[in-house]
C-alpha cells in the first residue's frame, strides 16, 4: 500500500518530469607543467570568483582564497559570451549551437552555453567546469557519451547566413586551453570522456516523497528522460541526498543521485528558472564537487611527477615529499569539516569513497616512502665506499708515520726517546681519563 502511494506521486508528476529544463557542468580535469601556466591570460579570459557559498565551511571556504596563506588554489569564471569568443574567431555572427549522434539519422538537438569556471590549484592540477544547457537529454548522453571510450558527438553551429557549420568542440577547447599552459590530464582529445558530470534538472512543482526524488535522479544519472522508469541493477556505487523537509510545507526542494562519475541534483522551481538553478550550483555545488576532485587528481598527477622525476636526484624527491606533506597537512579535508550541514557532509562523503580518494593518499605516500628510503640506502652506500677510502688512507698515513718514528729513533739522542716515551705516557692519561669519565657518565 505504501510502495503504492509512492509511485502515485510520481505518476501525478510525469507530465511536470517531462517539462524538465536541464543544465551540465562537464568538469574536465587539466594539468600543466611547472612554469608553463599563463597566469596572464587566464585573467584576461575569466575574472576572479569568490567561493563564499555557505554550504561550506569557513575554513575550507579559506582554501581557495589565493591571497590566504592555506591556499591550494583559485577559481576564475568565464562568461558564456567571453567563451563563445574565446572558442569562435567570429562567434556574434553564430546564431546557435546544435549536436547529433555520429551515425545516427543526422537529427540535430540545440544546446546554449552557460558560463565556465577554471580552478587552477597549486599540484600542477585544474578543472574547466564548462556549462551547457539543453532540452533534450540524448544531448547529454551524446557528448559524454558515458562508459565508451570514444565520442559520438558532431557539433553544428548556424551561421548569419543560416547555414549550418561543422566543428569540433574538443579541439576548440583544446586549443584555448593550450593557449592557457593547460592540456587535458590523460589525453589531450576526448576531454568529455574524462570529465565528471555535475547535472542540474529543474522542475515546476516540489516533491512529497523521497521515493519521487530518487526515481527522477536515477533517471536524470542514467542521462534518461526523467519521467522514464529506468532500472538498473548494476548501478551499485550510487547514493542519494536530500534536502531537509520544510515542515510548514511538507514537502523537498531537491535531491541528488551521487555516483563516482556523476552528480545529477533536481530541483523544484516555480519559475522554472534553470539559469538560475546553475548559477546556484556554480557557487554552491561545484566547490564541494572541486575539493574531493581536487583530492582525486591530485594523488593521479603525483604518480605521473613520481614516474617522471630522477629516481637518482634526491632534491627532486625531498621537493615531491614536501608538496605531499603540505597536501596532506591542509590540503585535504575530511567530511566531517566540509559542511555544518549533513545532506553537504553525504555529499561530499559519497563522492570522496566512491572515487577512494584517502586509499590514493596512502597509496602516494607509500610510494614516495619508498623512492627516498631507496635514495637513502644508495646514499649510505656511497658514503660507506667515501669512508673506506678515507680510512685505507689513515691506515697508510700511519703506517708512515710509524717508520718515520722508528727512524728518529733508531738513530736518535737521548733527548728524542725522552720526547717519545713523554708523548705515549701524555696519550695513556688522557686515554685513562676519558675512560674514568665515561663510565663515571654511566
Amino acid at each position: 500500500m505504501e510502495e503504492k502511494e509512492t509511485l502515485r506521486e510520481f505518476e501525478e508528476m510525469k507530465p511536470l518530469l517531462a517539462q524538465a529544463k536541464v543544465g551540465t557542468f562537464f568538469v574536465i580535469p587539466l594539468k600543466y607543467e611547472s612554469g608553463a601556466l599563463q597566469k596572464e591570460k587566464v585573467r584576461t579570459v575569466g575574472k576572479p570568483w569568490a567561493v563564499t557559498t555557505m554550504d561550506l565551511s569557513e575554513p575550507v571556504k579559506a582554501l581557495f582564497r589565493e591571497d590566504g596563506t592555506a591556499a591550494i588554489g583559485s577559481c576564475y569564471e568565464i562568461d558564456a559570451p567571453t567563451l563563445q569568443e574565446a572558442l569562435f574567431d567570429r562567434a556574434a555572427d553564430i546564431a546557435g549551437f546544435s549536436v547529433s549522434e555520429k551515425g545516427g539519422d543526422g537529427e540535430a538537438l540545440p544546446f546554449t552555453f552557460h558560463s565556465a569556471y577554471l580552478y587552477l590549484f597549486h599540484t600542477q592540477v585544474a578543472f574547466l567546469c564548462l556549462g551547457l544547457c539543453y532540452e533534450d537529454m540524448r544531448v547529454l548522453k551524446w557528448v559524454c557519451n558515458l562508459g565508451f571510450a570514444e565520442s559520438c558527438a558532431d557539433y553544428h553551429y548556424c551561421d548569419a547566413a543560416g547555414r549550418s557549420v561543422d566543428f569540433s568542440l574538443e579541439d576548440k577547447l583544446q586549443k584555448f586551453l593550450s593557449d592557457l599552459g593547460l592540456e587535458g590530464f590523460f589525453t589531450p582529445n576526448n576531454l568529455f570522456l574524462e570529465a565528471y558530470i555535475d547535472n542540474v534538472a529543474v522542475v515546476p512543482r516540489r516533491f512529497y516523497e523521497l521515493d519521487t526524488i530518487r526515481r527522477a535522479a536515477f533517471n536524470l544519472h542514467l542521462m534518461s528522460p526523467l519521467d522514464g522508469c529506468a532500472e538498473d541493477d548494476s548501478e551499485a556505487d550510487v547514493d542519494y541526498v536530500y534536502a531537509v523537509k520544510t515542515q510548514t510545507l511538507g514537502t523537498y526542494r531537491w535531491g541528488c543521485c551521487v555516483s563516482s562519475q556523476t552528480i545529477s541534483y533536481v530541483m523544484a522551481n516555480e519559475a522554472m528558472d534553470r539559469d538560475g538553478e546553475m548559477r546556484a550550483q556554480a557557487q554552491d555545488g561545484l566547490p564541494l564537487l572541486l575539493m574531493a576532485l581536487y583530492e582525486k587528481y591530485t594523488c593521479l598527477r603525483f604518480t605521473q611527477l613520481i614516474t617522471a622525476a630522477d629516481k637518482r636526484n634526491m632534491k627532486q624527491l625531498r621537493a615531491l615529499k614536501r608538496i605531499m606533506l603540505e597536501f596532506q597537512a591542509y590540503g585535504t579535508v575530511d567530511p566531517a569539516n566540509i559542511s555544518r550541514w549533513h545532506n553537504i557532509k553525504c555529499i561530499y562523503q559519497a563522492v570522496v569513497e566512491t572515487n577512494r580518494v584517502p586509499q590514493a593518499i596512502e597509496d602516494i605516500s607509500h610510494k614516495l616512502e619508498i623512492l627516498i628510503e631507496h635514495q637513502r640506502e644508495i646514499e649510505r652506500s656511497r658514503n660507506d665506499l667515501v669512508a673506506g677510502i678515507i680510512t685505507l688512507f689513515g691506515l697508510v698515513s700511519i703506517l708512515a708515520s710509524v717508520l718515520t718514528i722508528i727512524q728518529i729513533l733508531s738513530g736518535g739522542s737521548q733527548a728524542a726517546w725522552l720526547a717519545a716515551i713523554s708523548s705515549v705516557l701524555l696519550i695513556a692519561a688522557i686515554a685513562a681519563v676519558l675512560l674514568f669519565w665515561g663510565r663515571r657518565e654511566r
